[in-house]
């Protein structure tokens, strides 16, 4: 029994010592980025709220006025995105006659444009937006600004393939 706690005692100290490897941990990019982009989306969605819509909402609206009648693969795409997760936020907007569907190239693609129902929201939402935007450039002077959106981007384009499957090299 003597032996036994002490294996339990090793065991336990073993375990402590696997775990202070977590302290690393704590200057993880990726939480770090998510808090931020949380806060800011808080803020804008904070700056919206009177307008019926969530900034990932205004957003996706955005994109598909500058795409024209973009094909959902498309719109994923341009957003970095889930094509699952996009159709489900599409499929939303569209219960809310803020955009519509329509038959793409072949049975399995459909288009989304914006009705316009969705553009006089888009634009009742605009200056809501305006505002939320101007806070949080405001809070950066202009050479901040800029490094950060090219950091943004560099660090997106590196590493955009993180944890993602490699395919198999023909042997």
């Amino acid at each position: 029994m003597v032996v036994r706690r002490g294996r339990q005692v090793e065991t336990k100290e073993m375990q402590r010592r696997q775990l202070s490897k977590l302290d690393e941990c704590r200057d993880c990019v990726c939480l770090a980025l998510r808090t931020a982009a949380r806060r800011i989306t808080q803020g804008y969605d904070r700056a919206l709220a009177g307008s019926d819509l969530r900034v990932t909402q205004f957003s996706l609206l955005v994109m598909i006025y500058h795409l024209g009648a973009p094909a959902m693969k498309i719109l994923a795409g341009m957003l970095d995105s889930d094509p699952t997760t996009i159709t489900r936020n599409v499929q939303g907007l569209v219960r809310r006659r803020l955009v519509a569907l329509s038959p793409g190239r072949d049975l399995r693609e459909r288009n989304v444009t914006l009705t316009r129902r969705g553009e006089t929201i888009l634009l009742r939402a605009l200056p809501n937006w305006q505002k939320a935007q101007a806070d949080v450039v405001s809070s950066l002077n202009r050479s901040e600004l800029a490094s950060l959106r090219a950091l943004l981007e560099q660090v997106g384009r590196r590493n955009g393939n993180v944890g993602r499957k490699r395919p198999r090299q023909a042997r």
